[in-house]
């Protein structure tokens, strides 16, 4: 590789990064936004938020890939044309042609990981992420009650607070419990303590009622308590059992051979098709977008003026790229064998990048 290319490759590189630093960085502040108060206020521990921001990591990441090759691309040559750069390269190559060679060898680089990503890190990360945040259901059920809001605990309880205070009291509490069969019961409790515990969480009531169907004479009972323990957790073993991996969530080999005498995934067998085809298409969107906006640079005069008009129509390109990627990714699976549909955006880029290629060997 020429001294040229390898100093337009490095620029590619640090600007890439940058962004990618950038966004994976807002992504972070915002999921801290969300967990640090559980953490510091509700006793969950601050080794589950880290894990709960890193799992969710590798399956952003892919997305993003695209768009950030393309926002690297366009940084890195408009300033470049800025500091007469690019007038000087062509000048001493005579064409624009080697200014392709770097883009498209760091192009392929981003689309292997990008591809690796998808095939390997995603699914195992979001399986990680969906058992972790089973896990925390499980375990620290107590520190995710919300006051004022009807919380749904292990699919069995459903539990409503009107004030929760700091050292875990708990004021008016309202608690279904439909744990027994035909025999569903409600807990009504003017104050509670939350119990933490090794194996189970449990909440110690008072002065309250229990309120449940007598099964022989279909009538309603009432029992008054003074004090009542409740134990709402269940075993993080048992629930994970009962979790249906979700597409994202799969491996290739259980995308093209689901089970379909499961009723989850015989109802969605056109979203398994449409996740397989995206694990391939969306690695080569970052090589085909990034094809055409270089394409485009390209194709213009390097004129010593920035075009303001020049870099909206960029910017707005990229825009359009992904919009047509969210588009068809969301067509492909809410419609019967559309899953090829994924395959349109990076054909579109591909096709339009050529055309500009192509027009500037005739310009040569």
């Amino acid at each position: 590789m020429k001294l040229i290319e390898r100093y337009i490759l490095k620029q590619l590189i640090i600007n890439s990064m940058l962004i990618l630093l950038l966004i994976l960085s807002i992504f972070t502040l915002s999921k801290s936004v969300q967990l640090i108060e559980l953490s510091i206020n509700r006793g969950l521990p601050f080794k589950i938020f880290f894990k709960l921001v890193f799992f969710s990591l590798p399956s952003i990441i892919p997305y993003l890939f695209p768009i950030i090759f393309c926002l690297s691309i366009f940084f890195t040559f408009s300033r470049m044309r800025n500091d007469r750069e690019l007038i000087v390269i062509e000048s001493l190559s005579g064409t624009k042609f080697s200014m392709l060679k770097p883009v498209i060898f760091y192009g392929i680089v981003l689309t292997l990981i990008s591809l690796f990503f998808t095939i390997n890190l995603s699914p195992k990360s979001n399986h990680n992420f969906r058992y972790l945040i089973n896990d925390i259901k499980s375990k620290y059920s107590s520190s995710l009650l919300q006051e004022g809001v009807f919380n749904i605990i292990g699919g069995d309880f459903t539990i409503f607070v009107k004030q929760r205070q700091s050292d875990g009291k708990l004021k008016n509490i309202f608690i279904h419990d439909t744990r027994e069969k035909g025999k569903p019961n409600t807990l009504i409790s003017k104050q509670g303590t939350l119990i933490d515990s090794n194996n189970e969480n449990k909440i110690f009531l008072e002065d309250g009622s229990q309120q449940f169907l007598s099964k022989e004479k279909s009538k309603l009972s009432i029992l008054y308590f003074d004090k009542y323990l409740l134990s709402f957790s269940e075993s993080s073993g048992s629930s994970l059992k009962r979790i249906w991996k979700t597409p994202s969530e799969r491996s290739i080999s259980e995308l093209s051979n689901p089970d379909l005498s499961n009723g989850d995934d015989f109802k969605n067998q056109q979203a398994f098709k449409a996740e397989l085809i995206q694990r391939f298409s969306l690695p080569a969107n970052t090589l085909c977008f990034g094809f055409l906006i270089i394409s485009i640079m390209l194709s213009q005069r390097f004129m010593r003026d920035e075009s303001l008009h020049f870099n909206i129509k960029i910017l707005i390109t990229i825009l359009v790229l992904k919009s047509i990627f969210i588009i068809c990714s969301s067509i492909s699976v809410k419609f019967e064998n559309f899953e090829l549909i994924n395959l349109v955006p990076f054909m579109i880029s591909l096709l339009l990048g050529l055309y500009f290629q192509i027009k500037l060997y005739k310009n040569v």
